[in-house]
């Protein structure tokens, strides 16, 4: 097995600190709006993930992969966003149909998708 060289370890652990805030940030923006104003589960996720992902470019630009913006990252970020997006909503909505507990459903969809996110963004989005 390959391994991980002193660059991407860093990164890995830079990429685990943002996701905590993030994930920190999801799930107490969830049990806001579903558990204490019965705001509609589906709505709720959509609203609060994609408010996140609104933060996530710039931590992931600045902090994460300590490059410069370009119009083509910032591309490449909308598009990868973008299907992340739709591929959270159906694994959340696929969850909530199979009667899991909305945070339940959350974990999942975050434990498939995290280490994903960080593959593309490391050698599509932000490639250097």
């Amino acid at each position: 097995m390959k391994k991980i060289n002193k660059k991407t370890k860093g990164q890995l652990i830079r990429y685990i600190f943002i996701s905590l805030i993030g994930y920190t940030f999801v799930f107490s923006g969830l049990y806001l709006l579903v558990d204490i104003l019965n705001v509609n589960e589906s709505i709720a996720f959509m609203v609060i993930y994609g408010l996140s992902y609104l933060l996530l470019y710039f931590l992931q630009l600045k902090v994460l992969f300590r490059t410069d913006h370009t119009n083509a990252k910032l591309v490449k970020f909308f598009i990868s966003i973008f299907a992340f997006y739709l591929m959270a909503n159906l694994l959340f909505n696929i969850g909530v149909y199979l009667k899991l507990n909305y945070l339940v459903a959350t974990v999942l969809t975050i434990g498939l998708l995290f280490p994903i996110r960080f593959i593309v963004s490391k050698f599509i989005v932000f490639k250097a």
